[in-house]
């Protein structure tokens, strides 16, 4: 049994060996690198990805302008509709968090608002401080009383 796998061993071993040794005028065995470098199909790959990018800043765009409209008419549900669909594009900005808290804090969703805050803090977002610091103010005021 031993002297069978040695020998099994042995010829895999010699037929990797051959087999690893692939020379230029071996036509029958020469891999087809070409299709692996194939520039157009790089090209045009590269163009979709840069058509999908162009197409989801205008559409952050579009939903981010929707949603400040809707917080300049006091549209609480029609923010946080808006929000998420600018956020969706993969594009983020701690002003859309924050205004997307402070839609939540009207409509009573404070532990909504308050990881809104706290997002739009990481991001950057002064009124964002500014009003997690108020909420977690009127937080402990509410608890005292």
């Amino acid at each position: 049994m031993k002297k069978r796998i040695i020998v099994i061993v042995l010829t895999c071993s010699m037929a990797m060996k051959v087999g690893a040794q692939i020379y230029s005028y071996d036509r029958g065995v020469q891999l087809p690198t070409t299709s692996l470098y194939d520039t157009d199909m790089m090209n045009m790959q590269l163009r979709a990805l840069a058509e999908t990018a162009a197409i989801r800043k205008e559409n952050y765009r579009r939903y981010s302008d929707m949603a400040f409209e809707a917080y300049n008419n006091n549209n609480w549900s029609n923010v946080i509709y808006y929000v998420n669909a600018a956020l969706n594009t993969l594009y983020y900005s701690g002003t859309l968090y924050y205004i997307r808290g402070y839609a939540y804090e009207q409509l009573g969703n404070l532990r909504a608002a308050k990881k809104d805050y706290k997002t739009g803090k990481k991001y950057n977002c002064p009124e964002a401080v500014q009003a997690l610091e108020s909420l977690k103010a009127k937080r402990k005021h509410k608890t005292k009383n």
